[in-house]
């Protein structure tokens, strides 16, 4: 038993030598590094520069869909107070109520806990926030449509 401990030991001890021994490489590569910092010294200010100012114009572009987006998450969340509104106190099939209660529900979840403008990576990504928005404000017409319909059979 302890001459297999020993063993391993002496394996970790040879394996830890090599991989962190130093080597006379270094002064090598100051050289080297040196060259390359006088070369880049120019464009690295270049670099960054461009770099700040698209970021810049994506984060503009990105505040500008945001406000979109929060836009039609209000106008989303004003219909679906309307509906629950409207809602009360009428009675459906239980097909059309499971119906109005999976589309309610999808747009219910997405202006519940919206996601803030830091959670998105580009602007595509807001624009696909928006669609989905927009969908679901187009699938809560078919529930009007549905309350509609309750209230004119009923009078």
């Amino acid at each position: 038993m302890r001459l297999i401990l020993v063993l391993v030991l002496l394996v970790l001890f040879f394996f830890g030598t090599i991989l962190f021994w130093p080597t006379s490489d270094v002064a090598e590569y100051d050289v080297d590094e040196e060259k390359q910092n006088i070369l880049l010294e120019g464009s690295d200010f270049l670099k960054e520069d461009s770099i700040e100012t698209n970021s810049e114009q994506r984060h503009e572009l990105m505040k500008q869909e945001y406000e979109v987006l929060e836009k039609e998450r209000r106008i989303l969340k004003q219909r679906l107070g309307r509906l629950k509104h409207h809602l009360y106190g009428l009675k459906f099939d239980k097909n059309k109520a499971d119906e109005m209660r999976e589309i309610l529900l999808v747009a219910h979840k997405l202006i519940k806990n919206p996601d803030m403008l830091g959670a998105f990576s580009d602007v595509e990504s807001i624009s696909n926030e928006v669609s989905k928005l927009k969908f679901a404000n187009k699938s809560l017409d078919h529930i009007s449509e549905m309350i509609q319909e309750k209230k004119s059979n009923k009078k």
